[in-house]
């Protein structure tokens, strides 16, 4: 199998995948995944890439942080101390470690992945004194130890006090006996640049002196006495330091082995996840499993080649069809062809996403192939030979369900010879049980294709009038090699052309002439089935544009009862509360003149509610097209309302696509589209009106816009807000405001359950900030 994984170019599929990769283990495993052949095994690589895609879309937890640590893991366990850097680096393995079982232990959607996280390690104490021990660039932490925190802050001092002592002669009194007023060290001492000449007029240590001579670095004995001490309090530093690492690293020894188990299982799990994000980036599909050796692609693609001009291809191989046999012309994209099948049996097999819209795979249990020019100077082999030596090891190693790839089978020899030993062949592979994709020249094994049971032809397409290959697959017809055109095409004189087709063999030329004929059957064919299937997909459209058609009819029938129910309920409403208030005018005032105005009010109120009955009976349909919603409306224009036969006044100047109109007794909002002009703006009339209309007039410039509930009870305030809704849509409010105060939130609650439930509120919403925040609801009616 390495030979064929070679030669269709697996390894370049796997750098791709190791570059999905999160972990430098998840990379080294990419590189050395195989296609495995026990059917279970792919069966549970297809549905762990299955769980990785579903998890890629919920985010999954990132693996990026977690080091090769199996080495320092294995030294622990023998007592090692290990260093800070990689301390700090199981810390962060312990950390994602428990991100991933958070995130994954418990999903029993995912059994294959919850497997994997339930190995990662749990162990909150090793990662509780990490933590408390080591930062994250590996430094001890002060807090490590006490000790360890007081020496270090002896060593501060003391360091303090020896730049400060060694300052002093900088800019003191022996400035003048230094080669520069600075400081330096060697060997981890402070040092002054004395001149030579002033050797000895300051006590102290030489270390080291200039290249000339002329200047000698000098410690003064009382930063030697300062640097002796600070040099023992670091080695003390160094040996708590030590100490700390120790028991940080004995901890990890101590648990080795489900840390390692743990890595194991980040790289198995970075591993998945990075076919998932392959697939998707290469636009692959999971395949569907099949039984028995069989592969069917449909518009499959070779992933090493730019999507947008590589040609798909569509192919059933194993289901009646043992040998598939491409003829066509060279440079058609036969071997291309037979990569990209290669390619997506392997990746299949491999839990790798192929590169198709559809791909059905039945495992193979082995995948060989003979592609390309082998021939090799070092063994002495020709092309002929180094292919034959290829297809020999195949056939005597072969098993059943076989995939097997042969490209030119029986080329480089004598034709004839040729033609009759690759028809041998492939008889063999196929007595092997193995299914075979080969391509040829040969004119005897089209024709011997066409009969032959279990074989198939299939060809890559060449158009005549461009001399072009296409390298589109047909499957089922043969191809021809198309050699002469080609070398016209490149240039080959015309009389040499004739002269080779005058050479041609009756009987091959004969063959040539069938396969042609043939072609011209399947392209005609092809055209046949192309023009059937367009005239089904228009005859399947037009069905569809017929069933949405319908849909909107009914969908336009729902919406008119909709709206006609919500405007009768509106009438029925404000009819009722007109009607109640009435008799509240007339209880309160029962003169005759109270009694007469009350008739005249339910007069009012019954040729409106007679008028909408009689609107909401059927109509012949008038021919008449209805005229757009008029312009310029203004406050006072006589209008009439369509599907309501009545006639009112506007008495807004509308802002949006609905007017207030009063009509008669009644004041209702209107859309502008139902809106028929039959009268300019009247004037006001200086005395007052009289009438529903003058009291419905009144009620609308007088009615209140904010209703305060503070300081009432919950009963009281009930009772309040529905009086307080009623008049406002009677008067025609837009919109009000009502206080109920922060608090507890009890008369916020009670508001907004009567508003919700309201029908005539259209939204509500409690008030920004500036105009009072939680304590007021903002209420905006229909």
């Amino acid at each position: 199998m390495e030979h064929a994984l070679k030669v269709i170019e697996f390894d370049a599929i796997l750098q791709m995948l190791a570059t999905e990769c999160e972990t430098p283990l998840g990379r080294q495993a990419a590189l050395r995944v195989r296609p495995p052949t026990d059917p279970a095994e792919v069966a549970d690589l297809m549905a762990l890439t299955a769980e990785a895609l579903a998890t890629l879309d919920e985010g999954p937890p990132s693996l990026a942080g977690v080091h090769d640590l199996k080495e320092p893991l294995q030294l622990a366990s023998k007592e090692a101390v290990l260093e800070g850097e990689v301390l700090a680096r199981v810390g962060r393995y312990l950390e994602i470690a428990d991100a991933v079982r958070a995130k994954l232990a418990k999903r029993n959607d995912r059994p294959l992945l919850r497997i994997r996280a339930q190995r990662m390690p749990e162990v909150p104490t090793l990662r509780t004194k990490i933590d408390r021990c080591i930062d994250a660039e590996g430094q001890v932490k002060d807090e490590a130890s006490a000790k360890l925190g007081t020496l270090r802050i002896r060593r501060a001092v003391l360091q303090v006090r020896a730049t400060e002592r060694i300052q002093s002669y900088v800019s003191g009194p022996h400035r003048g006996l230094l080669s520069d007023p600075i400081y330096t060290q060697r060997e981890g001492r402070y040092v002054l640049p004395l001149k030579a000449e002033n050797r000895g007029k300051i006590k102290g240590i030489v270390h080291d002196s200039s290249a000339s001579g002329q200047t000698i670095y000098l410690e003064p004995q009382d930063v030697v006495d300062i640097g002796n001490e600070l040099r023992a309090v670091e080695g003390q530093v160094r040996e708590e330091e030590r100490r700390i690492r120790a028991d940080v690293s004995g901890a990890i020894g101590a648990v080795a082995g489900p840390l390692l188990d743990g890595l194991d299982a980040v790289t198995d799990l970075d591993l998945t996840l990075a076919k998932g994000r392959l697939g998707s980036r290469q636009g692959g599909c999971l395949p569907k499993p099949l039984k028995g050796p069989r592969v069917k692609v449909v518009q499959g693609r070779h992933p090493l080649i730019d999507r947008a001009v590589v040609v798909p291809f569509s192919l059933d191989l194993g289901e009646g069809t043992d040998v598939l046999l491409i003829t066509g012309p060279n440079t058609g994209g036969k071997t291309v062809t037979m990569k990209a099948l290669g390619l997506a049996v392997a990746m299949g097999q491999s839990g790798l996403m192929p590169c198709a819209d559809e791909m059905h795979l039945g495992c193979f249990s082995q995948l060989w192939a003979d592609i390309g020019d082998e021939q090799s100077l070092q063994q002495s082999l020709s092309t002929f030979s180094a292919h034959i030596r290829t297809v020999a090891e195949a056939l005597n190693g072969l098993k059943p369900g076989a995939l097997v790839l042969l490209d030119e089978v029986g080329a480089g020899t004598d034709p004839a010879e040729g033609a009759a030993l690759a028809r041998a062949l492939l008889l063999a592979f196929q007595r092997g049980g193995a299914r075979v994709l080969s391509s040829t020249h040969y004119g005897e094994l089209k024709l011997f294709a066409t009969n032959a049971p279990g074989f198939m032809n299939a060809s890559m397409e060449f158009d005549r009038k461009t001399m072009r290959p296409t390298y589109r697959l047909l499957v089922g017809v043969p191809g021809s090699s198309y050699a002469f055109h080609i070398a016209k095409r490149y240039g080959v004189a015309d009389d040499v052309i004739e002269v080779a087709e005058a050479g041609v063999q009756p009987e091959s030329r004969a063959i040539a002439e069938t396969i042609t004929k043939l072609e011209q059957a399947e392209k005609q064919a092809r055209a046949a089935q192309s023009e059937a299937d367009r005239l089904a997909s228009q005859l399947k459209k037009l069905e569809a544009s017929l069933a949405e058609q319908e849909e909107q009819l009914e969908s336009s029938r729902r919406d008119v009862r909709q709206r006609l129910a919500k405007e009768l309920d509106e009438v029925l409403r404000q009819i009722r509360l007109e009607a109640a208030e009435i008799f509240e005018d007339l209880r309160k005032s029962p003169t005759q003149e109270g009694r007469d105005k009350a008739r005249a009010k339910l007069r009012d109120l019954q040729n409106v509610g007679t008028s909408f009955v009689q609107e909401m009976k059927p109509k012949a349909p008038k021919l008449k097209p209805i005229a757009p919603p008029p312009q310029g409306l203004q406050r006072g224009m006589t209008v009439r309302v369509r599907g309501l036969g009545q006639t009112g006044t506007i008495l807004e100047t509308p802002q949006g696509k609905r007017v207030a109109v009063q009509m008669g007794a009644m004041r209702t909002m209107v859309d502008v589209g139902h809106i028929e002009v039959i009268g300019g703006p009247k004037p006001e009339p200086k005395r007052a009106p009289s009438g529903a209309a003058a009291m419905m007039r009144h009620r609308a410039q007088t009615a209140q816009r904010e209703l305060n509930l503070r300081r009432y009870r919950a009963d009281e305030a009930a009772d309040m807000l529905d009086k307080f809704i009623d008049e406002a849509l009677l008067a025609g409010v837009e919109r009000v405001r009502i206080v109920h105060g922060k608090g507890e939130g009890v008369l916020r609650e009670i508001v907004r359950q009567r508003l919700k439930n309201h029908r005539g509120v259209k939204s509500f919403a409690l008030a920004s900030a500036e105009a009072g925040g939680d304590g007021v609801t903002e209420v905006v009616f229909e």
